[in-house]
């Protein structure tokens, strides 16, 4: 039993040192294949789990040892999953670097360290206290040449790291250059230690969407000329609602309302904001997570969508014979007036690392829209626009303005960006978009892609909904107020 434990072994630490010795000498030396930081973060730690094992075949499988190819794996499938994930979500068959079998050299280190720390718990069960040997033992032929093959690959990888990496300060870079015994095109890198603001997300690190601090004083926006609408009423919704209200919609075809709250409420209204017509709470965490609701659309006079600013939706339609045991998982409140169609998320690419706060759908495109808003790692106003038929993205955009007599920007250092959308709306191929920073609204012509117009609003307070009924702008503001404002020609 000792003896097929220590020739195992011998074989183990053959297998591990043959992705590290192939990396180097036939994918460094012969193909020209240079490893990043990533890369050289992920054979470190299999030549350490391989020089663990020396130890055991020379001392025995103390749980010290054990313990360390433990730490050293949980470590290695950290990084190498930290360095798959930055190609996991690129299209089919593309990747970094060179394949194997079929596979990019960084996702198979996960399947590697895997093994070592499995291995090294079935080790750590099969021990027995005679195993850990105080004076160590002789190694044997298989032993030997696995300690030989180890220190031939380490002094190749030292010689690459030397050459393609460079001494300290060096220390590799984030995109590697082709590697050369040639020295003058060696490239030693001080890139990576350049200053990033540290955070256990790293860039996921984004604020939650606030409107409190922003400036509403059109003046002082990026925009250097707009025109001015006036606000020429303000409603009050009377019903109680669960929440502050952060969009509303408008259907033509039923003259409703649709409302939805911070709480996850969903309410349709009547046009003089009276009285609710019918209304749900949805549950938040069933299948889809949905974080505070911050758009609101009518696909049709029956169905409806609500989105939240994580890029989440949910479709629901109306069903004044809804099962309410059927329908008890979607939601938390007024189980039986609605069906819910479906729970999703948006999948977005320019948009990405932003929160959107609006929704509008587009009956002429069968599409529907979200617009941005800004955070401090990112500040773009993007378009983004998606198929009803499969939710979708079919376009994103980031809209210029438009040439000759629309809006200009005050100097270069301003840019659409800083704009806050909070609501949109969208009617005749024009978005009307509501911007809570700087009490401005936008007028977006989708097929130009422009903005073709701007107009500052004043007497807003935290604007963040819009609805269009006939020539009126209905924008939603705190208290349950919505002002009502004459839409541009």
């Amino acid at each position: 039993m000792k003896d097929t434990f220590y020739t195992l072994l011998s074989v183990a630490i053959l297998v591990l040192l043959v992705p590290v010795g192939t990396s180097v000498f036939v994918l460094g030396f012969v193909l020209g294949d240079s490893p990043c930081v990533l890369c050289w973060a992920q054979r470190t730690g299999m030549v350490l789990i391989a020089l663990i094992g020396l130890f055991i075949l020379r001392y025995g499988p103390r749980p010290r040892y054990l313990g360390l190819v433990v730490l050293v794996g949980a470590y290695g499938i950290y990084m190498s999953i930290r360095h798959s994930a930055l190609h996991l979500a690129r299209d089919i068959g593309q990747g970094f670097s060179v394949e194997m079998l079929g596979a990019h050299t960084y996702s198979w280190s996960t399947f590697i360290y895997w093994a070592c720390v499995v291995a090294a718990g079935l080790a750590l069960l099969l021990s027995r206290e005679w195993e850990s040997l105080a004076g160590g033992r002789r190694l044997g032929l298989l032993g030997k040449i696995a300690a030989a093959v180890f220190f031939v690959v380490v002094a190749g990888n030292i010689a690459q790291a030397i050459t393609s990496t460079g001494p300290p300060p060096f220390m590799g870079q984030s995109d590697p250059v082709r590697y050369s015994f040639n020295p003058r095109r060696w490239v030693w890198s001080l890139e990576e230690w350049r200053h990033v603001p540290i955070s256990f997300r790293g860039r996921w690190s984004i604020d939650r969407p606030s409107l409190d601090g922003l400036d509403t004083d059109s003046r002082r926006g990026p925009l250097a000329t707009v025109g001015e609408l006036q606000v020429k009423r303000q409603e009050t919704i009377s019903p109680s609602l669960n929440g502050e209200v952060t969009d509303l919609a408008y259907d033509e075809a039923s003259g409703r309302f649709l409302l939805t709250t911070q709480k996850f409420g969903i309410y349709l209204v009547d046009a003089a904001f009276k009285n609710v017509i019918r209304y749900t709470v949805i549950d938040p965490g069933f299948s889809v997570d949905m974080s505070e609701l911050n758009g609101a659309a009518f696909v049709d006079s029956r169905t409806i969508a609500a989105l939240s600013h994580n890029k989440s939706y949910v479709i629901l339609k109306e069903n004044d014979a809804a099962d309410a045991d059927k329908n008890y998982r979607y939601f938390a409140e007024s189980f039986d007036q609605f069906d819910e169609l479906d729970r999703s998320r948006f999948s977005t690419v320019r948009a990405r690392m932003m929160y959107v706060m609006s929704l509008a759908y587009d009956p002429a495109s069968d599409c529907l829209y979200t617009v941005t808003v800004p955070n401090r790692r990112n500040k773009k106003l993007v378009v983004s626009r998606f198929a009803r038929t499969d939710m979708t993205l079919s376009e994103e955009y980031s809209p210029k303005l438009s040439a000759g007599s629309g809006p200009v920007l005050r100097d270069d250092t301003r840019s659409l960006g800083e704009y806050y959308v909070t609501g949109i709306a969208i009617r005749d191929g024009r978005m009307y978009a509501i911007s809570a920073a700087y009490s401005t609204l936008l007028l977006i012509d989708l097929a130009k892609r422009e903005v073709s117009a701007a107009y500052a609003v004043r007497g807003l307070s935290k604007p963040n909904g819009l609805a269009v009924r006939g020539t009126e702008l209905y924008v939603a503001c705190e208290n349950k107020t919505v002002h009502v404002v004459d839409g541009p020609a």
